[in-house]
């Protein structure tokens, strides 16, 4: 059967929409994308419908070793009707806990069927020094293969529907402590270019004041420091550094593999 390919990914840093892409590659074309990142995009796409014609890859960012809390109750909208669902997440090289599983779960409860899900490693939202340039193209190969063993497994199933998929993830899932009030920080190179208020996911920067940024919406995936042209944006707290440092003194010189499950 020949199938609908939508992409649907929240990617600030983009390392979730090139493997959630990638993947896509390995299927076929693709017949609709669905880029979550902007906020205005999400208003857009609020409870999306598909139908057992369809084949979605998904793709979050792990935090803390679940998915985005405001994704989780963003995704129970949607309505699958039997839609064939890929989910994905991409973690910082430490862990991915509980997420994929999660992930997984919501859809599947959205009357989704899972037929296989993967996690992918990028580089860590606080630090280009633990897994760095990553997805790189050894990642992206393995997301490719990824997609085409897809193709040829549903091209195998007699009842996809009546499969079953099995992920790494405890539950109950893993508790959230408390999300600490800390926002990136605005040094003199800022040239009030406006770059990190455009592409802010939460709309937490000013659009008149970019140094002003509602904590109480930065979700600190700090797609303003990454992209910023000219290193303006920075993360000064105290505790993330502290924090940050023993994540690059533990992870620097690891390097974890993507890990792939696929429909029984």
């Amino acid at each position: 059967m020949n199938y609908n390919i939508s992409t649907i990914f929240f990617s600030p840093t983009g390392t979730n929409a090139k493997v959630v892409k990638t993947i896509a590659g390995g299927l076929g074309e693709i017949h609709k994308e669905y880029d979550l990142t902007p906020l205005k995009n999400r208003l857009q796409y609020k409870a999306l419908t598909f139908s057992s014609k369809d084949l979605v890859i998904v793709g979050v960012p792990v935090y803390k070793g679940r998915i985005p809390d405001f994704l989780s109750d963003y995704f129970r909208d949607f309505k699958g009707n039997n839609a064939k669902i890929v989910c994905t997440v991409v973690f910082g090289n430490r862990a991915y806990d509980d997420a994929l599983l999660e992930l997984k779960n919501i859809f599947e409860t959205a009357g989704f069927v899972g037929v296989a899900a993967g996690a992918f490693i990028g580089e860590h939202t606080y630090s280009g020094r633990i897994a760095t340039n990553r997805p790189d193209s050894n990642d992206l190969k393995i997301a490719l293969d990824f997609g085409q063993k897809i193709n040829a497994k549903l091209n195998h199933l007699d009842k996809p529907s009546k499969s079953t998929l099995f992920v790494k993830g405890n539950f109950p899932y893993k508790a959230l402590p408390p999300a600490p009030q800390v926002v990136p920080e605005t040094n003199d190179n800022c040239t009030d270019c406006g770059l990190c208020a455009d592409l802010c996911p939460m709309e937490a920067i000013d659009f008149d004041n970019f140094r002003d940024i509602d904590p109480a919406k930065c979700i600190l995936c700090c797609c303003c420091v990454k992209n910023c042209p000219e290193d303006a944006k920075i993360i000064t707290n105290e505790s993330v550094v502290s924090f940050t440092q023993k994540l690059i003194n533990k992870l620097e010189s690891i390097r974890h593999e993507p890990e792939l499950f696929f429909t029984k």
